[in-house]
């Protein structure tokens, strides 16, 4: 599989082994939200290795009191969790040998907005479908073993499977 570093994967794993507390890695986030009226309602700067960052403008869908001037949150949601998706099912693939020539992945999400507009209780979504577009001379039944351990592996679905507590705090801020 092309684009995975598995050797340094592999060390990670080793080294893991003996040091649980590599395991857990504290991630934080800022949205900050813009009073400019000409620009997007949010953004956030995403810091990573190598001190580079990217900038990413959020703006909600007009429906929900946006202009439409950038990707919605859901929209990040799903890119989110289909990166992270992907990106397990590529290094299971990798693990487990498979020569992988083109893949993709395709996320379809119908929501509700009874919820988010406080018009009914209905669920925000009754669920999420992957497709993965994969071409390969692998036999079917290793890429869907891939699929099961990318399935049970991914941080993402996890969270998107399991309840996680979410607590929010108010720190107010004086001039």
């Amino acid at each position: 599989m092309k684009n995975i570093n598995l050797n340094e994967l592999t060390n990670f794993i080793e080294k893991a082994k003996n040091d649980k507390t590599l395991l857990e890695k504290e991630l934080k986030v800022e949205v900050i939200w813009n009073f400019n009226e000409e620009l997007p309602q949010m953004s956030c700067t995403l810091n990573y290795s190598n001190n580079q960052s990217t900038t990413f403008y959020i703006d909600q869908i007009p429906n929900l009191g946006g202009k439409g001037l950038a990707p919605n949150p859901i929209q990040y949601c799903l890119m989110g969790l289909g990166s992270c998706f992907l990106s397990t099912f590529a290094i299971v693939c990798s693990q487990m040998n498979l020569n992988i020539k083109n893949l993709k992945l395709i996320i379809k999400n119908k929501i509700n907005l009874s919820i988010p507009l406080n018009l009914g209780n209905e669920p925000v979504t009754k669920g999420i479908e992957f497709e993965i577009e994969i071409e390969s001379d692998e036999d079917i039944s290793k890429i869907e073993a891939a699929k099961e351990a990318a399935v049970n592996l991914c941080p993402a679905v996890w969270c998107m499977k399991n309840p996680i507590p979410i607590n929010v705090n108010i720190k107010e801020l004086k001039n």
